[in-house]
């Protein structure tokens, strides 16, 4: 790509955003080193990583790149034969714990599941340097047995030293001979500060003394054994540590391409996902990729520009292929190159782009800008020659492939052939097909592009109201530089602008007031679709919310059949249970036709009830509801809810239902004050259910005499009955058996007995009588 091109379109800055979201060194490097491709298929491949990875980041949150570093270096001390320190050993395990997260990250994903495979996550030698290593790279006493031996050593020969050297500086008869009572090392070694003057009369070997001279470190004659132990311990563990890091670095030799790899995969996905993350934070799309130089930008807002961005809308190479943009300065014409041109550069950089989904880009093979004022004092070039001399670069550079960005094209000379000149520039590039974009204040460029179906005219908006750009561009429209306008804004008096406006052909004249009233319309036909886009978009709400509604509502009508083959099984079995009482108190009164009418009702139910267990509960046709008027209160019986009448047919009623109107059968309508009869109370059953919660499974009738007993027995039998007791004990006692035997005799001709029997040994045996009730 023209380098040139690519500053003039700051695509450093882009770079500089994007790089921002870098997780590590490596993945920032890739970043600013960050180039757009003129090949299809790669541009389409990073396009779609950037999208998976923007996936990604919505499903699982930021990718865990914890841990990940440039261990490039140390891969090679490794490679040559060097041994590896702690910290560098701990920095390569933590990129391997890295790879592993990542990996788990990306498991779900098949678009990255090569990035996967590259990806060597080594565990045994993870572990191994966790294991033996601190977080500092410091080595841990259980790195070795032999090293964690040679520690214990060099703890006790310090704790001896310190105890001796205390006594020493404790002790009454050195106390004037020290300077302080503290004992500190050098060289290695454990001493004590000792006077100047006094150091004849300490024995020991001196190692230092302070700057003044007047102290002396002396070790201790004491001392000297154990200090030499010391010294021979801790040359023990400096030689086990180098044999263990000598160990590790042997081990990661075998490794080193595969690790290699690993931290390139790692800069890659980190590159990636940095676009993914910048795809967020700008709200961008991927946009559809051409090779024809098709571009149809929508809603497409320059990602550099900061605040209120007013978007663009762009289409260019469907039938035209050259676009002529004109109108006043500072109204947004380079912007609009700056942001085509940009964004050809994010597509085939593989970035999504600030656009509206559905935008498509081209696949250009260069990109070439001619973009602001760039005099050249050192080459003696005006702002014309400058202009001129890269026109010219860029004419022998570009192909039918190309994307040409034009600014002020023709300006900085006599206008007359200014125009001229840029008008040949742009019949050049039309005959070579080269897709541009150029913008200009000359007229004849605009008929031109009228001229040429290959050229189409565009303008950036004003507002005459305001004096002040809208920074919408408008395309198949011609702009006007809108000079006279704002001079009269600017205070310009009347009388010169009226002498000015004189001065031009009433051609001219005419078709400026001919593009202002197009204009005029445009803004006009703008706004009012914009109001039409907000209405159907609030009535698209509107109708997700109520298609919502009734498929609720439809879901909840399934539940509620469901719901009442329940509640009338119920009704059912209770009706049943009360059938039974009724039965019991018919028997009492010996009402034995009404009993077999009763019966033949409960065989009824019990066929109703297997009916209700294999077929779902059918709703009645409803009538429709008569003598309806406009503005009476209904429900609507599907839906559930209230409303009034709005609107009458024969056989329909429009119903105004909160915010929404619904038409509705007749039949699916009720007067919003009728409430259906509740259900008669079954009170036979209340009653029932009265002496069953206080019913007891046995009587007690000890202590009673015959005639007190049989009364007694004969209510309870009734009351078991209604109660639905299967089984009662009547519990008579053993005595002489008179009681017994009286019991037993009224419950052979009682009509609710079954059949009854003495109770077994263990639950009373000839003391107690056990029923069977009929039912």
């Amino acid at each position: 790509m023209d380098e040139r091109s690519l500053r003039i379109l700051e695509w450093d800055k882009i770079k500089q955003q994007v790089a921002e979201f870098a997780s590590f060194s490596l993945g920032k490097q890739l970043i600013l080193a960050l180039e757009p491709s003129a090949n299809f298929d790669e541009v389409e491949r990073n396009l779609e990583q950037t999208t998976q990875a923007l996936a990604l980041l919505w499903k699982h949150g930021v990718p865990p790149f914890g841990g990940a570093a440039d261990i490039a270096p140390i891969l090679r001390r490794a490679q040559v034969g060097g041994i590896l320190e702690g910290e560098e050993l701990i920095r390569l395990a933590a990129v391997l714990e890295c790879a592993a997260n990542i990996k788990r990250y990306l498991s779900d994903s098949d678009h990255f599941a090569a990035f996967r495979e590259q990806l060597s996550t080594l565990p045994e030698l993870r572990s191994e340097i966790f294991r033996c290593f601190d977080d500092e790279g410091s080595i841990k006493d259980n790195a070795s047995p032999q090293l964690a031996s040679i520690r214990r050593k060099i703890k006790n020969l310090e704790n001896r030293v310190r105890d001796k050297l205390d006594n020493i500086i404790h002790s009454s008869s050195n106390q004037k001979l020290l300077q302080d009572s503290i004992v500190t090392i050098r060289s290695g070694r454990f001493v004590v500060p000792v006077k100047q003057e006094y150091r004849s009369f300490f024995p020991g070997i001196v190692h230092d003394q302070s700057a003044s001279g007047a102290t002396v470190f002396v070790e201790p004659a004491a001392v000297v054994e154990i200090n030499n132990e010391l010294r021979i311990a801790h040359q023990e563990e400096h030689r086990e540590i180098e044999r263990i890091l000598r160990e590790f670095s042997s081990e990661v030799v075998p490794h080193v391409e595969e690790l290699k790899l690993t931290l390139e995969t790692l800069a890659e996905l980190d590159l990636i996902f940095a676009k993914g993350k910048y795809s967020r934070k700008i709200q961008g799309t991927a946009p559809k990729l051409n090779q024809n130089g098709y571009v149809n930008i929508k809603q497409g807002r320059h990602p550099l520009l900061t605040g209120t961005v007013v978007p663009i809308d762009l289409w260019l190479g469907d039938k035209a292929f050259i676009l002529v943009i004109t109108g006043p300065n500072t109204g947004g014409k380079t912007v609009t190159l700056k942001t085509v041109g940009l964004f050809a550069v994010m597509t085939q950089a593989g970035l999504h782009i600030p656009a509206e989904a559905g935008s498509h880009m081209a696949v250009f093979d260069n990109i070439f800008a001619d973009i602001g004022d760039e005099q050249s004092i050192e080459q003696s070039l005006s702002t014309f020659s400058s202009h001129m001399s890269n026109i010219v670069k860029i004419l022998e550079q570009s192909t039918s492939n190309s994307l040409v960005l034009l600014d002020e094209l023709g300006a900085g000379t006599d206008p007359t052939e200014g125009a001229a000149l840029a008008t040949a520039l742009l019949e050049h590039l039309r005959l070579k097909r080269v897709t541009t974009i150029a913008t200009t204040h000359y007229s004849e460029l605009k008929n031109f592009a009228y001229a040429n179906p290959e050229v189409e005219n565009a303008s950036v908006e004003f507002d005459p109201v305001t004096l002040k750009p809208t920074y919408r561009l408008a395309i198949g429209i011609p702009g006007q530089s809108n000079a006279f306008a704002i001079a009269r804004g600017l205070g310009l008096s009347d009388e010169i602008v009226a002498a000015a406006r004189s001065l031009l052909n009433e051609e001219r004249i005419r078709i400026d007031e001919i593009i202002g009233e197009i204009e005029a319309d445009r803004q006009e036909s703008r706004k009012a679709r914009e109001e039409a886009e907000s209405l159907r978009a609030e009535y698209n709400a509107l109708k997700q919310k109520y298609d919502l509604l009734y498929r609720d509502l439809s879901e909840r009508r399934g539940e509620l059949l469901i719901q009442a083959q329940e509640e009338a099984a119920e009704l059912v079995k209770k009706t049943r249970e009360e059938l039974d009482l009724l039965v019991g108190e018919l028997r009492r009164q010996q009402n034995i036709d009404l009993e077999k009418i009763v019966a033949a009702k409960r065989q009824e139910l019990m066929e109703q009830q297997k009916k209700l267990k294999t077929t779902r509960p059918q709703k009645p046709a409803a009538e429709p509801v008569k003598h309806l008027k406009v503005g009476e209160q209904v429900r609507v019986r599907s839906l559930n809810q209230t409303g009034h009448v709005v609107e009458l047919s024969d056989n329909e009623a429009q119903v105004q239902v909160g915010i929404m109107k619904v038409s509705v059968s007749l039949t699916d309508l009720e007067r919003a004050n009728h409430q259906p009869q509740s259900k008669v109370t079954h009170r036979i059953r209340s009653r029932g259910l009265g002496k069953s919660s206080a019913i007891k499974p046995e009587i007690d009738l000890r202590g009673f005499t015959i005639d007190e007993a049989l009364p007694a027995v004969d209510k309870y039998l009734d009351d078991a009955f209604l109660s639905s007791l299967n089984q009662v004990r009547i519990i008579h006692g053993k005595g002489t058996g008179a009681l017994r035997d009286a019991v037993q005799d009224q419950l052979r001709s009682h009509p609710h007995v079954k059949s009854f029997r003495l109770a077994d040994p263990n639950q009373g045996g000839s003391g107690v009588t056990v029923v069977e009730l009929n039912h």
